[in-house]
């Protein structure tokens, strides 16, 4: 025993000196360029890769509008996943520790994202596009919607008033009806509010016009700002046509001495491009 250990021993030492008399003799490249890259760089700071002194990329605010959508959905996730884990009690013989406990949380996390990459659950879109339509013109993301100027007036002095209802037929819109109040004011300021001309909300091309029942006329126009406006109300048409280009303000008709009410949808236009609608 003593005799195969001294050979053990005694071979594994010839193998370390040859290898280290083998290192001195064959020196390696990187220890053959350093002295000059020492030489060269004398007196001068040694020149870093590009990796070491990059700048993090910044980032647009739309971006920063998506990371922060598809963040809450994963917290809201994350949640949903930590409920429906807390509806299964935990028994039998055997009993999880607390590193099966960490385990799973980190696996469900693990889901989340892989869901989150897949699309999610429709969650971060509809929160993306509340927050482009609070935010999206201050951010410059969007162009502001300058405040419509028709169908009917609605400021202080008006007689009419606006009640939102959802129409069956134009679910991504917004549907006001204007009902006819009395004169808040007296004397000729009254007069003026209540003349009844229906104008364009803005500019843009008057794409249809069609009457229905009751003496009653549709008119859709077709605005630059990429919405859609369809205006139904009860009266005359002024001289306007299909296809005629109409300035925002423009008189398009005047309501008939008995219409009640007048109804106006808005809606994105979806030739011209996605927009969202905001009151």
């Amino acid at each position: 025993m003593r005799t195969g250990s001294f050979n053990f021993t005694t071979l594994v030492f010839l193998i370390c000196t040859l290898l280290g008399r083998l290192s001195l003799a064959a020196p390696s490249a990187a220890a053959e360029e350093a002295p000059a890259a020492q030489s060269q760089g004398r007196g001068k700071f040694m020149a870093l890769p590009s990796r070491f002194m990059g700048r993090p990329v910044q980032k647009s605010a739309d971006e920063k509008l998506k990371d922060v959508s598809e963040m809450y959905e994963k917290h809201f996730l994350r949640e949903m996943m930590k409920a429906m884990r807390s509806t299964v009690h935990e028994g039998g013989m055997i009993q999880q520790n607390q590193a099966e406990k960490i385990f799973r949380e980190q696996l469900d996390d693990h889901y989340v994202d892989k869901w989150s990459e897949k699309g999610g659950i429709g969650l971060s879109k509809v929160i993306y596009d509340q927050l482009i339509d609070k935010f999206g013109a201050q951010l410059g993301i969007k162009k502001a919607v300058d405040k419509p100027r028709g169908p009917l007036p609605l400021d202080e002095r008006s007689n009419y008033s606006a009640h939102q209802f959802r129409h069956p037929s134009h679910q991504e819109g917004l549907s006001y009806r204007i009902d006819k109040t009395k004169p808040p004011v007296a004397g000729a300021q009254a007069v003026n509010a209540d003349s009844g001309e229906v104008k364009a909300p803005w500019g843009g091309v008057l794409r249809n016009v069609r009457n229905l029942v009751d003496n009653q006329t549709m008119m859709e126009i077709e605005h630059d700002n990429g919405l859609k406006s369809q205006v139904v109300f009860k009266g005359t048409l002024s001289k306007v046509s299909t296809g005629d280009a109409v300035q925002a303000g423009e008189t398009l008709g005047v309501l008939s001495p008995e219409a009640k009410s007048l109804y106006w949808t808005v809606e994105p236009d979806k030739e011209t491009g996605p927009q969202t609608v905001s009151e």
